[in-house]
This record gives structure tokens, sequence and C-alpha cells, in this order.
């Protein structure tokens, strides 16, 4: 095969010969530029000469590369049983890993528009808070501002009601799809002539839910709220929207009051704007020429300034987000190193078996280079199969994912689901063939390397042992297998650990059958209107309002202040109605509830959780003490008449209201209102029977309070717990599927190694027991082999283990999840050992019954 070295040395050659007959032309008399013309001229034309080497060094290239494959794969056919068993370890790991890259990728894929590049997300930032929701109003502020945009695009995202289904709404502005130019399957996008009508643009998901993939679903109509919509158009599946969920359809700005159930420059903002710069307007000149008008618009915000920044995907890559998939993706990645060292092993012994074949190769002139590239290309040729089948394993597993996660969460969040697109692209086929390149120098190199280091002399005579370098590598492959193998199993048993333990977590309420009422959007004002309405409903048994019902993350952060103190401690709090302790059956301690008159008036009365009593007045009695409420984030508190001044009048036990990770709350603070107050925004209600406020007799409360009845979203307070252990506990079931993967893989290992070792060693064991062993010495000493391989492999991935999840528990501090979990270490070390006993013990009484004489005889023949 031609080398770089070996063209320079032939360039190096042709430029002597042309210097040297350049020489003699000017020794004749010739002038230097005519003798260097002429030189070239009898010599020939040096760049042709060169061309014609590279085609030369290309076309060798290629054939030995030919040749290569045409051997490993006649090699390969010859040894089905170890293709199938290699390729189909690999294609279970990289399939595994594909899947994962996959379902990531499609969180972070670009808008599938047209330069999805420049796009710029408009928003503004103060000094504690930052918002990129605006009204329509500021829209037109901005599409006047053509010096700074070539095109401006509005989004206000709605659940609406189609037929009694939840469906979820996009308000667009009219040149939404012009500007952005996403491909349409059916028909055309909105446009200014849709002004005015009501119009609308399905999803492909929509058109395959609600239609069935009508093929004649131009001018038909969708209803949206008891409104009737015509479809113009249905989008390709690749764009379903700039907000956070894919959007099910999209209707014109115009129509938002039929779709929304509100007008265009309702007071509560709730627009996304999206703009493509001018032609030379930077960032900093955008935010600057805004900031003026950021100012006048949020006059109340303290040093408020315009945020433009780039928004080519609903999710970007930043290294936030690589620091929270680092752990996710690593578990993946050892199934794959584990799959990997498990086809080394394999590899290794089959060449070992090849020391005949390789040693005649070396003879006749191979070299070791070519022995080692031949070798490498049968790995590659493995890794090709293993890819495809990988890549054919993760599109049955991207079908398979979106069904099991609908499947194993709550009944009620089904419905309101909405699941990015999740399919290959341009990034998951580079990802599989780097994957496969990565794989093919994981498991070939070190055994071609190994292979090709035998004594051809040696091999010829017919010894086929394996040297001890050879050993090491097998055992240090055997190491790493078992050593990931233990890192998967303790990360999975600590995440089952956590989610059992948050299942069994006592929230400090009874949920059960409490159904929890949320307006979504920012219309809370909604809320007084439907509490009535359900309070006069005979069906319901208990009610009460909030100003954020629990689970729900809904507390106000205020910043208070025992009276007679100083230091502010940060502390949660909550407006509830007199009737929110009894419905969620949480007992008052000590003191009293609230009365109706308190809340009716609201009296600047407090009840207080044990935690903040024992915080503020520790060993004091609280009933009585009072309360300022120095600072807050939410104004609207300091409006209320009355305030900071609150005096306790009652103790709670600690509950658990925000997330089930965190724990109990550090220290709340309970204030009264009534229905009719603006702090309720939620609402708590209780059935008279288990079904009598099903979501069918909800919906019909609904709809006599609101036109857009989707707003209110009613979910149980158990699903919501449910919801959140779901996280840990199905980490924890592909956690167990990855560490099952894994320990098979590990202990087949250690089980072949032990094989292959064992039939190597059948002359000494002869012997062993020629001179007086017994079985059970011999079954011992392959126990302890195979014991000392696992323990190397189990201290190591315990040590890794045990850094790796320390690391993680010194960032997150989380009260209701314990990352270093002795038990879940100590199960992992029983994992280890009875494995270990099952993949040696066949070996080992295989070994104790070698008949001494029978050995010896072969070996003598």
């Amino acid at each position: 095969m031609f080398s770089r070295r070996t063209h320079d040395d032939f360039r190096d050659e042709v430029h002597s010969h042309l210097d040297l007959e350049t020489d003699r032309l000017i020794a004749d008399g010739m002038s230097p530029n005519d003798a260097h013309a002429e030189a070239r001229r009898r010599f020939g034309n040096v760049s042709g000469v060169e061309e014609r080497f590279y085609e030369a060094s290309r076309v060798a290239w290629l054939d030995h590369l030919w040749r290569d494959v045409r051997y490993a794969v006649r090699g390969l056919r010859r040894a089905p049983s170890f293709v199938l068993t290699t390729t189909l370890t690999l294609a279970v790991a990289i399939g595994l890993l594909t899947t994962a890259f996959a379902v990531v990728s499609g969180f972070l894929r670009p808008y599938a528009i047209r330069d999805p590049g420049g796009l710029y997300q408009v928003s503004w930032r103060a000094h504690e808070s930052a918002s990129r929701l605006f009204r329509w109003s500021d829209y037109d502020e901005f599409r006047r501002r053509t010096d700074l945009f070539s095109a401006l695009v509005g989004e206000d995202v709605h659940m609406v009601s189609s037929s009694g289904q939840p469906v979820l709404a996009s308000v667009v502005s009219l040149d939404y799809f012009d500007a952005l130019g996403p491909v349409m399957r059916v028909g055309r996008g909105l446009a200014p002539m849709d002004a005015g009508a009501n119009t609308a643009v399905l999803s492909d998901p929509a058109w395959q839910r609600i239609f069935d993939r009508d093929p004649a679903i131009l001018d038909r109509d969708i209803e949206l709220n008891g409104r009737m919509h015509r479809i113009v158009g249905v989008l390709g599946p690749e764009f379903s929207g700039l907000g956070g969920q894919p959007s099910d359809v999209f209707v014109p700005r115009p129509a938002v009051g039929s779709a929304s159930g509100g007008t265009p420059d309702a007071p509560p903002p709730g627009t996304i704007i999206v703009a493509r710069l001018a032609a030379g307007v930077t960032v900093p000149r955008a935010e600057g020429a805004l900031a003026g008008f950021m100012r006048a618009r949020f006059d109340r915000e303290p040093d408020v300034a315009a945020v433009v920044e780039p928004h080519p995907g609903p999710n970007e890559l930043t290294l936030q987000v690589i620091a929270i998939l680092t752990p996710v993706f690593v578990p993946f990645v050892l199934v794959l190193v584990t799959a990997c060292a498990n086809v080394s092993n394999v590899m290794l012994a089959r060449a070992i078996r090849r020391q005949r074949e390789i040693a005649v190769r070396l003879s006749i002139g191979a070299s070791r280079a070519r022995v080692v590239i031949q070798l490498l290309t049968e790995g590659a040729c493995l890794a090709a199969i293993a890819g495809a089948a990988g890549l054919a394993l993760s599109g049955w597993g991207l079908r398979l994912v979106p069904e099991l996660l609908v499947s194993t969460l709550p009944a009620s969040l089904g419905p309101i689901l909405r699941l990015p697109r999740l399919d290959f692209d341009i990034r998951v086929f580079t990802f599989v063939i780097g994957t496969s390149t990565a794989a093919t120098m994981l498991f070939a190199l070190a055994p071609a390397l190994q292979a090709s280091r035998i004594r051809p002399v040696d091999s010829l005579r017919g010894q086929r042992h394996g040297s001890p370098r050879g050993a090491r590598l097998r055992h240090t492959l055997v190491v790493a297998q078992v050593a990931s193998a233990l890192m998967l199993v303790v990360a999975a048993i600590t995440l089952a650990h956590n989610g059992a333990g948050m299942s069994r977590h006592d929230l400090g309420f009874d949920p059960a059958g409490v159904i929890s009422v949320n307006v979504r959007g920012t219309d809370d004002r909604a809320a007084g209107p439907l509490a009535d309405a359900l309070a006069a409903d005979p069906r319901v048994a208990d009610l009460a309002v909030t100003s954020g019902n629990p689970l729900f993350n809904g507390a106000k952060k205020v910043a208070a202040v025992p009276g007679g103190g100083q230091q502010a401690t940060p502390t949660d709090l909550t407006f509830v109605s007199p009737e929110f302790f009894s419905m969620l059956r949480v007992p008052i301690d000590r003191g009293r509830a609230f009365t109706a008159a308190e809340a009716r008036d609201a009296e600047p009365v407090a009840i207080v959780s044990d935690a903040t009593a024992l915080a503020f007045w520790p060993g004091e009695d609280a009933i009585g003490k009072t309360i300022r409420l120095d600072r807050t984030d939410d104004r609207r508190l300091n409006d209320l008449p009355g305030y900071p001044a609150l005096t306790v009048i009652g103790t709670v036990r600690d509950m658990t209201t925000a997330l089930l990770v965190a724990g109990h709350d550090r220290g709340h603070i309970y204030l009264p209102i009534a229905r009719g107050n603006t702090q309720a925004t939620a609402i708590l209600v209780r059935g008279r029977g288990d079904r009598d406020l099903s979501p069918a007799a909800l919906q019909e409360i609904f709809r006599r309070v609101a036109p857009e009845p989707q707003i209110f979203e009613a979910l149980p307070l158990s699903d919501i717990r449910d919801l959140q252990t779901w996280p840990l506990l199905a980490a924890s079931w592909v956690g167990a599927l990855l560490a099952a993967i894994a320990f098979g893989l590990g202990m087949s290992g250690l089980y072949g190694v032990l094989t292959y070792e064992l039939s190597d060693r059948q002359k000494e064991i002869g012997i062993r027991l020629a001179l007086g062993a017994s079985p059970r010495n011999v079954v011992t000493l392959v126990l302890r082999q195979g014991g000392t391989l696992a323990a190397t492999g189990a201290a190591i991935g315990l040590a890794l283990a045990l850094g790796g999840l320390g690391t993680l528990a010194s960032v997150v501090h989380l009260r209701n999840v314990t990352l270093v979990d002795a038990e879940a270490f100590a199960i992992g070390i029983v994992f280890v050992v009875v494995a270990t006993l099952a993949a040696t013990a066949q070996p080992a009484l295989r070994a104790s019954r070698v008949s001494p004489s029978e050995t010896l005889r072969i070996d003598a023949q």
C-alpha cells in the first residue's frame, strides 16, 4: 500500500531530477527561465506525475480495503454463532444508547422552519423577575419597529375544548406562517386574508388523532369552544408551534375571542414574541432600542431591561443542560462499554485460536500493521451489522417510549399530555455511525494488537497458548464489565428506594378524593366565579379556595420577621379559606382555625406551621405572637389593609405543599381569604361520592362558568402525587433494565474467560489431580480465580459509584432523596457474590471432572 512517506520520497526524487536537468541546460548556455521551462518539457509535468501517483495510491488503498472486507466477510460467514452473539450484544447496547439520544435529540431539535438560526426571542428581565410574555398590544408596538425587525410573530397558547376533547390551540399573528415558513402537508397556512375569519390550521398529530388523517380535510370544520372553524391547511409532522408544548390547532389572532374566551388586549399577558432581526441590526442594538419601551411598559419593575436572545429551538443545549443530561447518558454508555468488553474478550479468544493462520501470514511477509488492519476490518464489519440492528431496535424503542410513557402516567394526565415528535434525523444517523466506530475501537483494537504480537515460529509449532499479556487483557476486560454492572445495579436500587420512599412519604395531609382545580394561563380572576358555581352544585361536599394548591408549588415566598425580631426568614405563604384544613384533614395542633368573618374581612391573623413556630419562638407558645412581612415578591400582599403585621391564632403540622423531593416545607404561613378575594386563584373540591365529580361532570360545570372551559385544569391530588414520584420510578425501571443487561454481559464474560482458560489449563489440572489434588481443590482453585476477578471489579465499581453519587449528592440538595444509599451498596455486593458463584460453578465442576489419564494420554499422542 502506498503511504504518505512513499509519496514524499517520490516527489523529492522527481524534483531532484528536474533540478539536475535545469542545471545541465544552464551550463550549456541557456538562460535560467528557458532552462527551467525546457527541463519541465523534457522531464514531463511534475503535477501530472503527482496526480497519477495520488490516483495510484487511492486505487491501491481501495483495493487493499476491498480485499480486507472480502476476507473478513468470508471468515465471519464460517463462524455464524460468533457473529450472532457478538452483533446481538453490541446491537442491544447501541440500540439503547441510540434510543436515549433520539429522545433527547427530539427535545433539543431546532424548529423545522426556514432559517431557525435567525430566530430571536424578545423578553424582559428585571431585578427579581423575568418573563417572555407580553400582550397583543405590545406585539403591535414591536411590529412598528421595522428598523429593528424584518419579521415579527406572536403566539398565545390556550387549552380549549373540541367536541369534549382537550385541544391545545395557538392563537397566532396573521404573518406567523409567512415569517416562519414551516412545511405544509396539505393546504396553506394562515394569511392576512384570514383576518376576521374563523379559519384554522391543524398540526399533523391532531389530524391523526381527531380526523384519522381524512384526505378530504380541507374546508372541514373543527369546533373550538362551541364555535366552528374552517380548516385551511395541515402542517407537516416536523413543526407544531413555538410554545412549550406541541400545539394541536392554530387560529388567527382576530379569532382569539372565539378560541380563548378573551380579547386581544385582555390584561393578563400570555403572548410570546419571536422576531427576525433586520439586516445589519445586532442584538445589543435591538436591546438598547427597546429599553425605553420596556421601562414604560413595566414601570413598576426596578431596573427593567429588554432581552433579545437566539431562539432556534424550544430547548437550547447549554452547559446546564449538558450537566443535567450527563448522569442520564452515563448508564447507557456503561452498558455499551460492558458490551464492548464482552465482545472484546470473545474476539481475543478467537484471535488466539487463529494464531496459526496469523503466523502463516506474518511468515510470508505480511507486516504487523496489515494484520491489525485485517482484524480491525473484521471488527468494523461486526460493528456495521450491530449498528444497523441497533438502529432497527431503536426505531422500535421510539415507538414504544410514548406508549409506555402514557400508560404509566396517571390516567387523568393522558388527555392533556403532548410529546414532541420522536424519530430519526441526520443527527441520530451520525450518532449511530460515530457510536459504531467508537465501539469498533473499543472492542476490536486491543485484541488485534494482542494477536499481532505472536511469534510465528511458536505458533507454527502448534503452541496456541495466549501470552501472559493476553491473559491480563482478558482479566482487565472482565473486571471492567463487573465494575460497570455493579455501578448500574447500585444506581438502579438507589433510584428504586427513593421512588418507593417518596410514594410512602407522609404529605402531612390526606389527598384522597380531593380534586385540585387550577386556571391555565394568567387569568386567575376566573377562579372566583367557578368557586361560586361549584359551591352551589349539590354534588359538591366540600370546597376551599387558595392562592396556590398543595403539590403545585403555588406558595408565595415572603421574608417574615417575628414580632420584636430583626432577622428576616424566607418563608412560604399561602392564602386559604377556613375550610382548607378540614378538607385536607389537617388538625389544628394549637389554637383555632380561621372563622368565616376573618376570611371575609381579610383580618390580619395567621396560622403557622410547626417548623415556623419552632424557628421563630423556640420553646415558647406561638399563639398570640406577631409576625411582620418585611418584604415580598408579590406586591399584591402589601396592598391589603392591615398588612404586614399578623397575629398567630393557631399552629398546624408541617406539610409538603411543593415538590415531594424537597420534603416538608421549611416554614409556612397561612392567611385567611373568602371566595371573592382577589387572592383566591385556585380551588380544592371534594364530591359527595366517588363518581359525583367525574371529568364529564366537572366539564359541565366549567361550561356554565366560562366560554373556554379548558382554561380550568382539574386533577386529583393523588394523581399529582403519583406524577411527582413517576420520574424516579421510571428512572429505576430503566436503570434496572440496564443493570440486568450489564450484569448478564459481565457474568457471561466471566464465564467465558474461565471456560477458555480452563480449556488451556486442562493438562495442568490433569497433572494436579494425578499428583493427589482432590476435585475439591480444583473447584476451590477455579472459584478463587473467578472470585478474585469479580472482587476486583466490585471494589472498583463500588469506589466509582460512591464517588459519583457522593459528588452528585454534594450538588443536589434534596431532603427527601438519598443518593448515597448504604442498603443499595450492600444489595449490589450480594448481587455480585451470587452472580459470581453462578458464573463459576459450571466451569469449576467441569474442571474437577477432568480425567488425569485421558488428559496425559492425549498430550502424549
